[in-house]
């Protein structure tokens, strides 16, 4: 094992704990936070904190017309589709964490390799194979058992549950319009908007009905934005000193680091049934990403 492929495993584990840890924030806070705000003050940090180095590699003359070119006009659609996208995630996450363990979210929340699969298929026309059908078929399998549905009940999947799925649907199409994006803008500028429109959109949404927070879970919500910003730069090392193929299956520890997160602060040790399902959604979701990037 090379020196450099022991450095990104240490990167992407490092990112993966972080991500896991991002999404434990909201559990801390108290029952008056409704999911938007949290998405709200999560994207509002993230803005915040790439703002000073976009501005500083722009000028504060030259920032506004790169943000605006005429020429990249489709380019902003897919990051403002971008940010609907990644604001419906954080907030349907928010709210899984609140009402199911947080192992069981993160778990279900990782089925979004499968419905990026699929997207990439039916808008980038990537082809897919009969071993990746079998391969989203025990992920999605594994989703069902995390979620752990009873369907003799009226309610038979839990609001929570049902939350973590359109997280991983909201999170699968992300992936497919970062990976166009990422090729055809830069790191800063891509963060500026996308932070920026999600900031702007969540405050037109949350401004008629916000609810008042004590300043203890404005600070834990706004923690997020760094956590998030400082995951997503380990990856980004990580994977440049070696092949995403190689790392994928580091990515899936956040079910573990999550997984031992819920056990130490809220004392929710993960049942058999959610062990077996999280391993199926690994083992899925996994080979699709190492096939899909090999």
């Amino acid at each position: 094992m090379s020196r450099d492929l022991v450095k990104a495993m240490a990167w992407v584990t490092l990112g993966a704990f972080l991500f896991a840890f991002m999404f434990m924030l909201p559990k801390l806070t108290s029952a008056a936070v409704a999911p938007p705000q949290v998405a709200f003050l999560r994207y509002l940090a993230g803005f915040l904190i790439i703002l000073p180095f976009f501005l500083q590699a722009h000028g504060h003359r030259g920032a506004l017309p790169e943000l605006i070119a005429p020429t990249r006009r489709r380019l902003n659609l897919l990051h403002g589709l971008r940010a609907c996208c990644g604001v419906t995630s954080v907030a349907f996450g928010a709210y899984a964490v609140i009402h199911i363990p947080l192992a069981n979210a993160q778990a279900i929340a990782m089925a979004n390799g499968v419905f990026a699969v699929l997207f990439a298929a039916l808008f980038l026309k990537e082809r897919l194979t009969s071993s990746d059908l079998v391969a989203g078929g025990v992920c999605l399998a594994g989703a069902v058992v995390v979620a752990g549905p009873d369907f003799d009940a009226p309610g038979w999947i839990s609001l929570g549950a049902a939350a973590a799925v359109v997280q991983a649907v909201a999170w699968g199409a992300e992936v497919v319009l970062l990976r166009f994006t990422a090729v055809n803008d830069t790191t800063q500028r891509t963060l500026t908007l996308v932070n920026g429109g999600a900031s702007l959109l969540l405050l037109i949404l949350t401004a008629a009905w916000w609810n008042r927070l004590p300043l203890s879970d404005i600070a834990t919500l706004l923690a997020m934005g760094p956590v998030a910003i400082i995951g997503q730069y380990c990856n980004i090392r990580g994977f440049r000193l070696a092949a995403a193929a190689e790392l994928v299956p580091i990515k899936y520890s956040g079910v573990v680091f999550a997984a031992l997160l819920g056990i130490v602060f809220f004392d929710e040790w993960p049942h058999l049934t959610a062990v077996l399902g999280a391993v199926m959604i690994c083992a899925g979701a996994g080979y699709l990403a190492m096939t899909k990037t090999a």
